[in-house]
């Protein structure tokens, strides 16, 4: 099969099949006109279908779905599910990354000079990385050189917590880490 697909010879199946052949397929979030590109479609088209698919896969109550984070789409195995897959699951940000974004949820609010402080400067490309992901919002202090750091909604989203609130973040994450000291 050609890697794209004329209009005609796209109905709406064929057409959800493929964007979820697509979103199955990337390890990296996907806009729709990104995949309209792919497809050779127009944009209202894989809106629709995306959309269609996210029922599907809610009505379906399956362990994989599809979310929305900002302005883009991926699939992904549910966070109820993750704990089955971890060991196998090839990790899109390295060790240092994930350790980087763990102390800004955990520390949140924080400075980058204090983030600086306790993960080195290699923390300044993981900061980087993040806010091209959309994971952190960094902030400027007005008036002063510092900048600020703190988690997103699309952070919230791809990790499956209830909540945006760096509070309750906090909490989710402590309870995590105190869940698996308690039972491995």
């Amino acid at each position: 099969m050609k890697n794209s697909m004329e209009n005609s010879k796209l109905n709406n199946s064929k057409l959800r099949n493929a964007i979820e052949a697509i979103l199955f397929h990337s390890t990296d979030p996907l806009s729709l006109s990104d995949i309209a590109k792919i497809l050779r479609v127009e944009i209202s088209l894989v809106q629709k279908a995306i959309h269609e698919l996210i029922q599907d896969y809610e009505n379906r109550g399956g362990a994989v779905e599809i979310v929305r984070i900002g302005n883009k789409f991926m699939m992904r195995v549910k966070p109820e599910y993750t704990g089955f897959i971890e060991n196998f699951v090839e990790r899109y940000l390295d060790r240092g990354t994930l350790r980087t974004l763990a102390v800004i949820a955990v520390k949140q609010p924080i400075t980058l000079s204090k983030l600086a402080k306790i993960r080195g400067n290699k923390c300044y490309d993981h900061v980087k990385k993040l806010k091209e992901i959309g994971f952190i919002r960094a902030e400027k202090v007005k008036g002063q050189r510092s900048t600020i750091l703190t988690t997103t909604e699309d952070f919230a989203t791809y990790f499956g917590l209830q909540s945006t609130d760096p509070e309750e973040i906090k909490n989710a994450l402590r309870n995590y880490y105190r869940d698996l000291l308690e039972f491995g």
